[in-house]
């Protein structure tokens, strides 16, 4: 069609690896990793699979690869919201600010997001089970700053919590954190439709008010 500009190489090989990471991340929340085949996202992305081979090597490549996708972004975002807070708030920090900082940002890219951000999340729920060497790539170490920075910043705001109780206080959070984002839709069986497992909003209310609460300060009860 005269005057349509004709796409670069690297537009078109862009445009193929998005689509196959779209089609993947989608199939692995969907069936998980052992579930899906090279041959299915293939499919799924309207590629050959030596495509898939060439971008990514193996299956393997691929899901770290996804896994890899958005951790940038949610990583960035949870660190400026947590910078700012911590600029705003001053010497006034408290719990309750600490964990709205730190939740709201990735909540907000599931809530607001498309379907990949969505896709993301769900597949994030469902292997923040694994061990570290059950799949490829769930190292989770692409979190780990940011996790740091928000147990250093409740630290900030309890001196006399131990080192000790502030990782069980993320380890039990994290565990609400992945269970909402799993979406399951328990909640809203259990509750008649009272509640709903995408309600994000309310689920970082109800997150900080229980959770606000749950870093006492004492010794661990041995």
């Amino acid at each position: 069609m005269p005057g349509t500009r004709r796409r670069s190489n690297t537009e078109r090989r862009d445009e193929s690896q998005a689509r196959i990471l779209d089609s993947a991340e989608a199939l692995f929340a969907a069936r998980g990793f052992n579930g899906v085949s090279v041959k299915d996202i293939a499919k799924a992305a309207q590629v050959d699979t030596s495509l898939v081979h060439y971008y990514f090597a193996s299956k393997a490549g691929l899901f770290t690869a996804v896994l890899r996708r958005h951790a940038p972004r949610v990583n960035q975002t949870r660190m400026d919201s947590m910078a700012g807070y911590a600029r705003s708030a001053g010497t006034q920090m408290t719990v309750e600010g600490v964990l709205r900082a730190y939740l709201e940002p990735a909540f907000r890219l599931a809530r607001e997001g498309g379907e990949s951000e969505q896709n993301y999340m769900t597949l994030i729920a469902q292997i923040s089970v694994l061990t570290s060497d059950a799949l490829p790539g769930v190292d989770t170490t692409a979190f780990d700053p940011a996790i740091e920075a928000f147990i250093s910043m409740l630290q900030q705001v309890r001196p006399e919590a131990s080192r000790e109780d502030l990782y069980w206080f993320y380890h039990l959070l994290t565990g609400a954190i992945t269970q909402s984002w799993a979406r399951t839709g328990r909640i809203d069986r259990l509750s008649g439709g009272l509640c709903r497992s995408d309600d994000f909003d309310t689920i970082v209310e109800k997150t900080v008010a229980v959770f606000a609460h749950g870093l006492t300060v004492g010794e661990t009860p041995r």
